[in-house]
């Protein structure tokens, strides 16, 4: 009877505690967290497609990131850029809602990308927004 107890004991704490981690997850989408998917870093931002894509041009300048084409197609914005050292940057802006955007930032080359990087690009444009 004890053990009987203790499990189920044990089976609820580790169902409150499970509830409480995905509470915690779901409290911080888009509150910093990104996502890291085939060399993109994925992040949304609490903000409208114009907004945020003129922080990401801004930021893009500010680490003298050139820009070497933007392609906008309905709510969908691509920026291609090379770093000072020629490495490619790759920006695109994707329309989540009205007041939220989707930010994927991939900087690198194909097999070495490099994920420093992007987050440094994402943490710079989260200070211009």
């Amino acid at each position: 009877m004890a053990r009987t107890i203790t499990a189920i004991t044990l089976l609820v704490a580790l169902l409150f505690t499970a509830g409480c981690a995905a509470i915690v997850v779901g409290a911080g989408t888009g509150a910093g967290v990104y996502t890291w998917i085939k060399g993109e870093l994925i992040r949304s931002y609490a903000k409208d497609f114009t907004h945020t894509e003129n922080a990401t041009i801004q930021s893009l300048d500010y680490l003298k990131i050139t820009i070497d084409e933007k392609n906008q197609t309905g709510s969908e914005t691509t920026i291609t850029a090379r770093q000072n050292d020629g490495s490619p940057v790759k920006v695109t802006i994707r329309t989540v809602r009205y007041d939220m955007t989707e930010v994927a930032v991939r900087s690198g080359y194909v097999g070495f990308w490099d994920r420093k990087n992007a987050e440094l690009i994402h943490a710079t444009i989260l200070s211009n927004i």
